[in-house]
């Protein structure tokens, strides 16, 4: 009965550091975005800064960006496929995330929303 006990004791034990093994292993992900609206035939830039940036130097950072049609806009409906990206960049030291654009669609048109994403990636644990 003893040896039995010491045997589920034991086991419990491994089991208990390979989930904290496992949870040391695992990373941390943050996102954060901001949008903006591009009206017809006018340039825009927008940069969102990476969350926790440059904090850890074992993190990884990415950006993302989204086009689409600004819900309730008045005018004739844009074609995404004439919004340019110009730039997608990394600036200011490597802090924010920048991208530029340029609606291409002809006057009258609705605006469209550029939406800009922002990642941290921080691997665990924080070195």
């Amino acid at each position: 009965m003893v040896r039995r006990a010491l045997v589920l004791a034991l086991a419990g034990a491994l089991l208990a550091t390979a989930v904290g093994a496992g949870a040391s292993a695992s990373s941390i992900t943050k996102h954060k975005l901001a949008s903006v609206d591009i009206p017809a035939g006018v340039t825009r830039a927008l940069s969102v800064p990476y969350p926790d940036a440059l904090k850890y130097g074992n993190a990884r950072y990415s950006g993302s960006r989204r086009l689409s049609r600004k819900p309730g806009a008045r005018g004739s409906r844009p074609d995404l496929a004439k919004v340019e990206i110009l730039e997608t960049q990394s600036v200011e030291g490597g802090s924010l995330y920048r991208v530029r654009a340029h609606n291409g669609n002809p006057l009258g048109s609705a605006p469209v929303r550029l939406t800009v994403i922002a990642t941290t990636v921080e691997p665990l644990p924080h070195r």
